[in-house]
């Protein structure tokens, strides 16, 4: 509380110390004069009224503090709900009041958000595009490099096939199968992403369930699945699905992880999409500014007014939480009519 409001408090808690004096006065029918002419008597009342001033201006403070702190409570508590999308709590303050249409606009605002397109990623040239110079980029990085090392293994094994030992033999037939299996699961990652599943005609969690059956096929990967969701608006659906596929691409082609977790959960007011591994991580701020697929998914959280949490850091693996909010009225149903 500011110096200047407890000097207030402290006249008003006077003046009415005062207002009290003057009343006890005619009641009682006093005199300043009878006061004045006993010095034990006067010394009593300055001291009753200073008692008096003192404790009226420290419960006008406890109260002013009070009601200061609960408004400030309620303030700070309409401001976390409305970055959750849940209710306010009833304020008929000037404060409450522009909350309420705070509240109101950022409805709003979500809800144009979620039904407009995003010019960039439905541009399907520059996605093409993009996507080509990805695949170029992995083929060469992961299947070329890899089958190449294999052919010089296997040219230079054939060129000194007499020199070798068995056992030397052995270890550069072993090595180059090595090389040739790295090539297949690279091969493997790569179709994987070039042909995903399809969200359409399916619910989330069916379109989950067939993305991690094939993952699970195409690598050695432990996945752990639990959700909790039922009808979602179209856009939200298709937009989690992909970010999800982005994410598991990721963590085929670089994290060499061993375990994958995925949580979907549902409540009144947001979604949630949680997804870890336990690869080799990697330094976000470096890897914010160069990784396409990173871009990709914070573009799709935002189009969704969704909030995207990332952690990782060197052999610590990675760690994506996705919240997104729902708006009262959004279902999957409403989606599909607004489409025909």
């Amino acid at each position: 509380m500011k110096k200047q409001q407890i000097v207030l408090l402290f006249f008003y808690a006077f003046v009415t110390v005062i207002t009290i004096v003057f009343i006890i006065f005619d009641s009682f029918d006093l005199s300043l004069k009878t006061i004045l002419s006993r010095v034990d008597l006067l010394n009593q009342f300055i001291f009753s009224i200073l008692l008096l001033t003192f404790s009226l201006t420290i419960m006008l403070v406890f109260v002013a503090m009070l009601s200061d702190y609960n408004s400030k409570r309620i303030i700070h508590s309409n401001i976390k709900r409305i970055l959750s999308n849940r209710g306010l709590i009833k304020d008929n303050s000037e404060i409450g009041y522009s909350l309420q249409l705070l509240s109101l606009k950022m409805n709003e605002l979500t809800r144009r958000l979620q039904e407009t397109e995003n010019a960039p990623l439905m541009n399907s040239e520059e996605i093409v595009m993009n996507e080509r110079k990805r695949i170029a980029r992995d083929l060469h990085d992961t299947v070329s490099q890899e089958l190449f090392a294999a052919s010089m293994l296997v040219s230079g094994t054939y060129l000194s096939l007499e020199q070798l030992s068995q056992e030397q033999l052995k270890t550069q037939l072993q090595a180059t199968e090595e090389m040739i299996n790295g090539a297949q699961k690279d091969l493997r990652i790569l179709l994987l992403h070039l042909r995903p599943t399809e969200l359409e005609g399916r619910t989330l969690s069916e379109g989950f369930r067939i993305l991690i059956q094939e993952l699970s096929d195409k690598s050695n990967i432990q996945v752990t699945f639990k959700e909790n969701v039922s009808s979602l608006p179209k856009t939200i659906e298709e937009n989690l699905f992909r970010i999800a596929q982005e994410f598991i691409s990721n963590t085929l082609k670089h994290s060499k992880a061993k375990h994958l977790e995925i949580y979907l959960n549902q409540s009144d007011n947001e979604v949630q999409l949680k997804m870890t591994d336990d690869g080799v991580g990697f330094d976000i701020n470096q890897e914010r500014s160069l990784s396409y697929g990173l871009t990709n998914i914070e573009d799709r959280v935002n189009d969704l007014a969704g909030r995207i949490k990332l952690l990782s850091s060197p052999n610590q693996g990675v760690s994506m939480d996705i919240r997104v909010p729902l708006m009262k009225g959004e279902n999957s149903d409403e989606n599909d009519s607004d489409s025909n």
